[in-house]
């Protein structure tokens, strides 16, 4: 599995861990280390890692390895190396501060999904009191 369909499975298996804030950098002609940076957030360290060990075992189980995996508990940074698609995986606040999607601003944008909820109350509605009858 390459390119294209690298990346829509690792954003699939990235969603189905609640991945968050996905967004596909297209770096074809802009530098040799990879053709696809897939960045994704997740709330905590425990969900980064979580998201990680998601896309690395199921891409395993289609016979597709990683070349090369790091994970820096001290940033919450995790990054698959798949030689075309490089994967990092980010808490949010550490998202922000690295600004991938700024520095490799030349990129072809290919996709930002942004959290569902963004913006939106988490606040569930009331229910109505029930009217006593006497």
């Amino acid at each position: 599995m390459e390119g294209k369909k690298l990346v829509d499975r690792i954003v699939e298996l990235a969603e189905d861990k609640k991945g968050e804030n996905i967004s596909i950098l297209d770096l074809k002609g802009l530098n040799y280390i990879a053709d696809y940076f897939v960045i994704i957030s997740g709330d905590s360290s425990p969900h980064c890692e979580a998201i990680a060990d998601n896309i690395e075992r199921e891409l395993r189980l289609e016979g597709v390895w990683a070349t090369h995996r790091e994970q820096d508990r001290g940033s919450n940074w995790s990054l698959l190396d798949y030689s075309d698609v490089v994967v990092h995986v980010f808490e949010q606040t550490t998202r922000e501060f690295y600004a991938l999607e700024r520095l490799w601003g030349d990129a072809l944008f290919l996709k930002e999904k942004v959290k569902k909820n963004a913006g939106k109350s988490k606040a569930k509605p009331k229910k109505r009191a029930k009217k006593s009858r006497k």
